[in-house]
């Protein structure tokens, strides 16, 4: 199996570096762009299905790039961050400065106001992993989701340990997870230049 990982290209939150979970915002003009790098990479890779989350982000993205339908599941939405969403850290630090230092103290086990639980969200990431393996076994996929859902699916595949926040997929990349040639799966990046 081979799943091509992706994440959705920028968008105007991205670049204000606002938390936006949740918020169907559309990817901008450097996202298309990004979009359309990703296009390139996987011009030769034949995938039979193509999924993305439920947010227009990611189903813009995955429309620029393969230019064909693809499957929206909501259990590959970006994490719900309640009265946060649309927000910058300082506003954050400004509006609700008690618990923005709680949650950044223990942000896996302090749920922002209205925000969905990080077990939660971890569960539900984890659970539509095991269920596309399975469903996929011997098949090519692509996934093009949200970064945080990225980083749990690299979390159940690769390696449990992992730190959360120091795994990248920098928009206009391609991660591919393969484990076609062997039990363990294999990853690499492919940036349209070169396969690191």
């Amino acid at each position: 199996m081979k799943i091509f990982l992706m994440r959705h290209g920028e968008t105007d939150y991205n670049k204000a570096r606002c938390f936006y979970g949740s918020v169907d915002v559309p990817i901008n003009a450097h996202g298309k762009q990004q979009a359309l790098q990703l296009r390139d990479i996987m011009a030769d890779k034949n995938v039979s299905q193509i999924y993305t989350s439920s947010l227009q982000r990611t189903k813009e993205t995955a429309r620029l790039v393969f230019d064909t339908d693809s499957v929206a599941l909501s259990s590959l939405d970006e994490k719900g961050f309640g009265k946060w969403e649309g927000l910058t850290a300082d506003e954050i630090e400004q509006h609700y400065p008690n618990e923005w230092q709680a949650w950044l103290e223990a942000p896996f086990e302090i749920t922002p106001p209205d925000a969905e639980e990080f077990s939660h969200f971890q569960q539900r990431v984890w659970q539509v992993t095991d269920d596309l393996v399975d469903q996929h076994a011997y098949d090519s996929i692509a996934i093009v989701a949200h970064l945080g859902v990225l980083r749990l699916i690299y979390q159940r595949l690769i390696d449990r340990h992992a730190i959360f926040w120091d795994l990248d997929f920098p928009q206009g990349t391609v991660t591919c997870f393969d484990n076609s040639h062997s039990r363990e799966w294999q990853t690499s990046t492919l940036n349209g230049k070169e396969e690191s």
